[in-house]
């Protein structure tokens, strides 16, 4: 009913369907159907038309003057639930691959959170496949996953590389393990090395580069396949094997000495972080703002 007040309103203010129809966007038959929506409502004829456009009928004119108060309530009614909405707390669930949202994401969350007290963020961590799935079923509002690319990401979600970073090897800092400087393709054959499960992004990162290389997965001395990059970096702490993990992971470990990072020879694994999220945008300010921020590596404050 506000609708078809408002457009009656409309056209009393201009006394001509045309100008009222260019006001709200709205065709001229769309105009005469909610015109006629209202006059069979009340059973009476609203308006007349004239050579000089369309005049108001007694039923029009007292209509009118009921229509102004009704548009004015609505217009406080709208304002107040406005201001209501903003000062609810608004829940944005984010979901992340492990090394993002385990080392990364949470000095985001947190100074976002201090720029936007009224936001709330839920922060789901898992493998890549799962998050996707997540955000499929309406799980997650967005979500920030690594891996080699954007095939697995259905096309309906828009798609943005916020940041390309390189996996980095790491090793004991005793033993055997520890004793060369730099390693190359044959060097990685040789030793045990620690993965991630497979569908884990770092993984398929490997897995990726491996084959880009013409060799075959069945070529590395897999030591152990862990589900966890804690336990990852223990075992590699412990002298069982070599990883290839993300630097966000390891720069506390490596700087307090627990492991140490070893430079590549002749190898690069390259990892993309993707922003997924609805092809329509976000739609509150609060989810616009957040996504600005993850988009800006200005403003995101990775830890």
């Amino acid at each position: 009913m506000i609708e078809e007040l408002a457009t009656f309103s409309a056209v009393v203010k201009h006394g001509s369907m045309t100008r009222a129809g260019q006001e709200l966007h709205l065709s001229q038959p769309a105009i005469s159907q909610r015109l006629r929506l209202l006059e069979e409502s009340y059973g009476m004829p609203l308006l007349r038309r004239t050579n000089r456009g369309v005049e108001l009928t007694k039923a029009g004119e007292v209509l009118h003057r009921y229509a102004q108060r009704f548009l004015s309530l609505d217009r406080s009614l709208q304002e107040e639930m406005s201001a209501l909405r903003a000062a609810e707390p608004r829940q944005i669930t984010i979901g992340a691959t492990s090394s993002i949202g385990g080392y990364a994401l949470p000095c985001t969350v947190y100074l976002f959170q201090q720029k936007h007290p009224s936001a709330r963020i839920q922060l789901v961590i898992g493998k890549r496949a799962e998050v996707l799935q997540k955000l499929e079923d309406g799980v997650l509002d967005l979500a920030l996953v690594e891996g080699p690319g954007e095939d697995d990401i259905p096309d309906e979600w828009q798609k943005s590389v916020v940041s390309e970073e390189d996996l980095v090897l790491i090793g004991p800092v005793t033993g055997p393990l520890a004793e060369r400087e730099a390693y190359t393709v044959e060097d990685l054959l040789k030793a045990p090395v620690i993965v991630r499960e497979p569908g884990a992004g770092s993984r398929l990162v490997l897995e990726r580069v491996w084959q880009s290389l013409g060799r075959k997965w069945s070529e590395l001395n897999i030591a152990m396949e862990l589900t966890s990059l804690d336990a990852v970096k223990t075992s590699v702490a412990s002298g069982h094997g070599v990883s290839l993990i993300s630097k966000w992971c390891v720069r506390a470990d490596a700087r307090i000495g627990s492991v140490r990072i070893i430079p590549l020879e002749g190898l690069q694994f390259r990892s993309q972080w993707t922003l997924v999220y609805p092809k329509n945008g976000m739609r509150g300010a609060i989810d616009k703002a957040l996504l600005r921020t993850l988009r800006s590596p200005a403003e995101r404050g990775f830890c």
